[in-house]
C-alpha cells in the first residue's frame, strides 16, 4: 500500500509546466514578470561584476591581498552560470525561439548556437583550468568573454547580429579590399622608403604596421615617411583612408535603419491583419505581443500600434460625407 505522505514523482504534465516556466523566465518574457526581473537583472548584475573581477585581478596590487575572495566570487559565480546555462538547455524546448521542433533537436539546435555556445565559454575556463595547467593571462581572457553573455538580455544586441548577418558579404568585401590597400601601400613605402630609413623599413611586414594606422586614419606617428615620394603616397592612402573606413560605418547605419522600420513593418501588418474583423482577440494579440518581443519592440509600442488601427478602422467603416457608421 502506497504511503499518502511519500513525497510522489512528477508527472510528465508536471515537468513540462515546471519547463515553460523556466523557459518564460530565460527566454520569451525576459523582462515582463516581476520574477523574471529579478532574475535576469540578477544575472546581469553578477556579469558586470565578472568583468570587474578580471580586470581587477590582472592588478597585482588587488590580487595577492584578495586572493581568496577573488577565488570564492569566481567559484561562485561558475556554479551560478552552470545552472543557468544547464536550466537554458533543459527549458530552450519550450521556448518561441528553440521550440519549434523535437526535444532533442532544439537543445541541439540551442547548444550549437551563438548563444548557447557563448554561454558554454563563460564556464569552460574555470573547469579548463581544473584538468589543464592554463596560463593565467589567457584563463584570464576567456573569463572575460562572459560579457559576450549580456547579448542574451538585451534586444538592441540582437538587432546588432541580425544586421551583421545580413550585411557579412557586404563587409567581408569592404575587409577585403581594405587588407589589399594595406599591403599594397606597404609594399610601395617600403619601396620609397628604404634606402632612406632601413631600420623603420626594413621589410613590408615593418611596413605593415605603418599602413594598417595611417589608412585607418590613426596615425600614431611612430614611422613617418621622409621622401618626397613617400610624402605623397601618405597623403593619397590618408585620404583613401577617411573613405576605406566610413564605407562599413555607412553600411550598418543603412542596415540598421532598415531593420527598424522592417520590424515596424511586420508588426504593423500583423496588427492590421488582426483588425480585419474590428476586434483583436486575446488569441490574436497574445501572437502579436509574441511577435513585438521577439523583434525587440517593448509591450507599450505594440499596445499604442493596435490603438492605432482600431482608430483606422473605426474611420473606415463611417461614412466620408456624414460621418455615420456603414
Amino acid at each position: 500500500m502506497t504511503n499518502p505522505a511519500s513525497p510522489q514523482p512528477a508527472t510528465p504534465a508536471q515537468t513540462r509546466s515546471w519547463r515553460e516556466r523556466v523557459a518564460g523566465i530565460l527566454f520569451n518574457d525576459l523582462w515582463q514578470t516581476r520574477r523574471a526581473r529579478w532574475i535576469n537583472g540578477f544575472i546581469v548584475g553578477l556579469i558586470v561584476l565578472n568583468v570587474i573581477a578580471v580586470i581587477a585581478e590582472s592588478d597585482v596590487r588587488l590580487a595577492l591581498p584578495y586572493a581568496r575572495l577573488f577565488r570564492t566570487f569566481e567559484f561562485v559565480s561558475v556554479l551560478i552560470f552552470s545552472i543557468e546555462y544547464a536550466l537554458r538547455v533543459w527549458s530552450c524546448p519550450d521556448s518561441q525561439r528553440w521550440g519549434q521542433r523535437s526535444v532533442s533537436r532544439s537543445r541541439m539546435r540551442f547548444m550549437t548556437s551563438i548563444n548557447g555556445l557563448i554561454d558554454l565559454l563563460a564556464i569552460t575556463p574555470f573547469y579548463l583550468s581544473l584538468l589543464l595547467p592554463v596560463d593565467l593571462r589567457f584563463l584570464r581572457i576567456l573569463r572575460l568573454l562572459r560579457i559576450l553573455k549580456l547579448t542574451n538580455y538585451s534586444d538592441t544586441i540582437g538587432v546588432f547580429v541580425r544586421v551583421l548577418k545580413r550585411e557579412a558579404r557586404a563587409l567581408v568585401g569592404a575587409v577585403f579590399a581594405m587588407v589589399s590597400m594595406v599591403l599594397f601601400a606597404a609594399c610601395l613605402m617600403f619601396l620609397f622608403e628604404n634606402k632612406a630609413q632601413p631600420e623603420a623599413f626594413s621589410s613590408i611586414a615593418q611596413a605593415i604596421w605603418w599602413a594598417a594606422v595611417t589608412l585607418t586614419t590613426v596615425g600614431y606617428g611612430d614611422i613617418t615617411p621622409i621622401t618626397f615620394g613617400g610624402k605623397m603616397l601618405a597623403m593619397v592612402i590618408m585620404v583613401l583612408g577617411v573613405g576605406t573606413v566610413a564605407l562599413p560605418a555607412a553600411m550598418l547605419a543603412a542596415r540598421f535603419s532598415d531593420e527598424i522600420q522592417t520590424q515596424r513593418d511586420e508588426i504593423e501588418a500583423k496588427v492590421a491583419e488582426a483588425m480585419d474583423d474590428g476586434i483583436v482577440d486575446p488569441k490574436e494579440r497574445a501572437a502579436i505581443e509574441a511577435l513585438g518581443k521577439e523583434l525587440g519592440l517593448p509591450v507599450e509600442h505594440v499596445d499604442k500600434l493596435i490603438d492605432l488601427q482600431k482608430t483606422l478602422h473605426a474611420q473606415e467603416m463611417r461614412c466620408p460625407h456624414c460621418g455615420k457608421r456603414l
